[in-house]
């Protein structure tokens, strides 16, 4: 089983399945510069090729005590993550000793993914230690990429991956001259078959050759035939990473871009101070110095003619940019209509949506009132009444029949029709009247169609019919308006005469039975206390009794 020792606090750096074994400096370097910093090697981290001895026996960290103590004491102050010692490669003999080993290097943190590292440890004479550097080798991807390496995160003992053992077996099969033993299995990769990474030990069948070591890619394809396909030296002296301090100067903040204040930065222990010798540590938050964010100026609007489109542009007043330059949706149309009484108004909305934050705008399109043309007038003559018929106006509540009296207009009725009966008329006399309408609630005071009316000529004399049955006579008559009293007159003796007087109410009469003959006969009406009868000869019928 892997013994976990302690713990460096940092964030790996690529999570591509790459090799980095040398090279890396002058990329760091480039990129700080690019990003405004200085940077210098901590003391400890001077260069280290040259004079390593790698191990000849067993690499496992149990037979080499020395080396695990040395990776123990240089992370005793750190934590965040582990560092699993897989094998011991070399030692180098300074004022000290420098210690190379392959580690397994992960995260302390849920669903964290595994790297494998050749990790550089200087301990001096007394005993303390302190990273060197450090030099990827396999890296996990990132999450949702493909095509990547699938590092091992158990075992990492070919005792516990038979397959891989198989293949590489399989691969060496017929190659003499060179001893190479696995040790250590990496990961794997999925391609038209398998890659199988390894760290290798190789020895030249020779009395007294030294060994080396070699990261190995065994390609096994999927009918089982395999084959060595790269094998890369490990130069103990080529360290990709170092151990060292950035300086970070102080930028100041834009409206989109955070700034920062001065800071120093340790690769290594993943730490930040405000100080160059590295005494007060704070935390990466501290360093950042927030973006302004823009100062808006007032939002421009503008509406296409029809009023259906719009455009939002807002700019800020401290750098300048367009922050909005975004076509709007009209969202909301509220239509108010004029009337003949005022005028209306349409309500476009326009609505610009920018990270969950909603800009309106309302723009209004006055409609003027509505051209009122008052209703043409016509009417018929009635008895004692007359007919009034008009145009129909559109868009209107309802109708209003006003008369001219007194020196001014009064409304006699109203209602929805187009047609009006005045009634109660007096004969020979006029009545000027105008037909008016509401909208919106509101009487339009329009007269301008007023007329004169003069209702028919009323006839006082009842119009009736008679029938003789049995020698009686028969009689119907229409009412005469006015009429207080009727009466059946006939003409005898060389004289009208008065036979019968009846109420206003009664329209019918039957006379007693008499003699036969040729009458004369007239029904007559009783208004305001007089028998109307100075034209009802001219009204008189004649009936024949047998």
């Amino acid at each position: 089983m892997e013994k976990k020792h302690n713990v460096i606090k940092r964030t790996l750096a690529g999570m591509t399945a790459v090799m980095c074994m040398a090279g890396c400096l002058p990329a760091l370097a480039a990129n700080a510069e690019d990003k405004g910093e200085s940077y210098g090697y901590h003391e400890a981290s001077e260069q280290v090729a040259g004079g390593w001895e790698v191990v000849r026996g067993d690499t496992s960290p149990e037979s080499n005590p020395d080396a695990v103590a040395a990776l123990d004491n240089a992370l005793k102050y750190l934590d965040g993550v582990a560092y699993t010692p897989v094998a011991v490669l070399a030692r180098q003999c300074v004022a000290g000793t420098n210690y190379c080993m392959l580690c397994k290097v992960k995260p302390v943190a849920p669903k964290a993914k595994p790297s494998y590292q050749l990790v550089y440890i200087y301990e001096d004479l007394k005993g303390d230690a302190e990273f060197i550097g450090r030099t990827t080798v396999l890296n996990s991807p990132s999450e949702g990429a493909t095509g990547g390496y699938s590092v091992n995160d158990g075992d990492t003992s070919l005792s516990a991956h038979e397959d891989v053992l198989a293949a590489f077996n399989k691969a060496m099969d017929g190659r003499v001259g060179v001893d190479v033993r696995p040790i250590a299995y990496l990961g794997s990769q999925l391609v038209a078959g398998m890659n199988h990474m390894l760290l290798c030990k190789s020895t030249v069948v020779y009395p007294g050759a030294e060994p080396s070591y070699s990261i190995m890619i065994v390609y096994e394809d999927f009918n089982g035939n395999a084959q060595l396909s790269t094998s890369l030296k490990i130069d103990f002296g080529n360290i990709s990473e170092f151990n060292r301090t950035i300086h970070y100067i102080a930028n100041e903040p834009t409206c989109t871009k955070d700034g920062n204040i001065e800071y120093w930065y340790n690769t290594f222990s993943n730490k930040y101070y405000s100080d160059e010798k590295c005494e007060n540590e704070i935390s990466y938050e501290d360093t950042i110095v927030k973006a302004l964010g823009h100062d808006f100026d007032k939002p421009v609007w503008t509406w296409s003619d029809d009023h259906t489109s719009a455009h939002l542009t807002v700019k800020c007043n401290r750098c300048g940019a367009k922050v909005i330059d975004e076509d709007a949706v009209v969202t909301k149309k509220q239509v108010y209509p004029a009337t003949y009484t005022g005028t209306g108004f349409i309500s476009y909305v326009g609505t610009v949506i920018i990270d969950g934050e909603s800009w309106e705008n309302n723009c209004i399109v006055a409609l003027p009132k509505l051209t009122y043309t008052a209703p043409a007038i016509s009417y018929e003559k009635c008895d004692g009444a007359v007919k009034l018929s008009w145009t129909e106006v559109e868009g209107v509540d309802e109708y209003g029949v006003a008369g001219y009296t007194g020196g001014k207009w009064k409304l006699l009725d109203h209602g929805k029709g187009t047609s009006y009966v005045l009634k109660n008329l007096k004969a020979g006399t006029s009545y000027k009247v105008a037909v008016v309408a509401k909208a919106g609630g509101q009487w339009i005071k329009d007269f301008s169609n007023a007329v004169t009316v003069t209702p028919k000529i009323v006839s006082y004399y009842p119009k009736f019919r008679t029938q003789v049955i049995n020698g009686k006579i028969g009689y119907k008559w229409e009412a005469v308006p006015g009429a207080e009293k009727y009466s059946i007159a006939l003409y005898q003796a060389n004289k009208w005469q008065i036979v019968k007087q009846l109420d206003s109410s009664v329209y019918t009469y039957t006379s007693p039975k008499i003699s036969g003959g040729y009458y004369s006969t007239v029904v007559v009406a009783k208004i305001n206390g007089k028998w109307v009868t100075a034209q009802a000869p001219a009204h008189a019928v004649t009936v024949s009794v047998n």
